[in-house]
C-alpha cells in the first residue's frame, strides 16, 4: 500500500492534538535518556567537537524540546537552541521545557522545508523522528545541511522498520526510509564520513523503533580513522 504523506496543515493538526500528552509519553517510554546516551557516545567519539565553546543550534522539528534538552545537558558549554516546528502547542510546550531547564532558546512556527536562517548559520544541526514526516525528505535534508556550518555535525534520529513502526503507521503516517537509503541521501546533501548508532538506553522502545545517523557537512573537520 502506497503512503499518503499528510499535508502541512494535516500534519500540524496531528501534532496539536497530541502536544499536551507528547513530553511525558516521550519520557515514560524512555526516549530521553536513550537521547542523552546518543550524545554521551557523541561526545566520546569526537563528533561534538564544534560545540566545545558552546555554539548555535538548530532543532529540526523540535517538538517539546527533548532532543535538544538531551543535548544541551550533556554539551559543558551553554548552547542557543532554534527550533522549528509546524504545531503551535508543540512550541509552547518546548518553548517552557527549555527555559525551565536554563536553556536560551528562540523557535519558530515554520514549515521545515523552507528554513528562515542564512547558509551555514550554525554550529550544529539536529533532529528526531521528523524527516520521515515530510512528504519529501531528502527536501528536509537538503536545507537541513544548507544552514549548517561547514564541518558541522548533523545529527538524526529516524524510526526503524518493524512490527512497532508499523502499528504507529496509522496515526503518524511516517514514511520509513531505509536505512542505505538515508545515508545515501545525507552524503548526496553534501555530508561526509556518514556513521550509524543505534539507540542503546531508555528501554526497548527506543531501541526497537529508532537509529541515529550522523554526518558532517564538507569543509570542515571530519571522523579521524583510529
Amino acid at each position: 500500500v502506497e503512503r499518503t504523506a499528510p499535508t502541512e496543515a494535516e500534519l500540524a493538526a496531528i501534532h496539536e492534538e497530541a502536544a499536551e500528552r507528547w513530553h511525558d509519553q516521550l519520557t515514560l517510554l524512555g526516549y530521553p535518556r536513550s537521547y542523552e546516551n546518543l550524545f554521551d557516545r557523541l561526545l566520546a567519539d569526537g563528533a561534538l567537537n564544534s560545540l566545545r565553546d558552546g555554539g548555535r543550534v538548530l532543532d529540526f522539528g523540535v517538538g517539546t524540546g527533548a532532543f535538544s534538552l538531551a543535548l544541551a545537558g550533556k554539551v559543558a558549554a551553554p548552547l542557543r537552541i532554534e527550533g522549528v516546528e509546524l504545531s503551535p502547542s508543540m512550541l509552547l510546550r518546548a518553548s517552557l521545557n527549555l527555559d525551565r531547564a536554563g536553556v536560551e532558546a528562540r523557535l519558530h512556527l515554520r514549515d521545515a522545508k523552507d528554513l528562515p536562517f542564512e547558509d551555514n548559520t550554525f554550529d550544529a544541526v539536529i533532529g528526531a523522528h521528523v524527516l520521515e514526516h515530510l512528504d519529501d525528505p531528502f527536501v528536509g535534508l537538503s536545507e537541513m545541511v544548507r544552514v549548517l556550518k561547514p564541518g558541522g555535525p548533523l545529527v538524526v534520529v529516524a524510526t526503524r522498520r518493524g512490527v512497532l513502526e508499523a502499528l504507529l503507521r496509522p496515526k503518524w503516517r511516517q514514511e520509513h526510509i531505509a536505512r542505505d537509503r538515508l545515508m545515501f541521501g545525507m552524503e548526496g546533501a553534501g555530508l561526509i564520513g556518514v556513521r550509524v548508532y543505534p539507540l542503546l538506553a531508555g528501554g526497548p522502545l527506543p531501541r526497537r523503533t529508532s537509529v541515529a545517523f550522523v554526518g558532517f557537512k564538507e569543509g570542515g573537520w571530519q571522523w579521524l580513522d583510529t
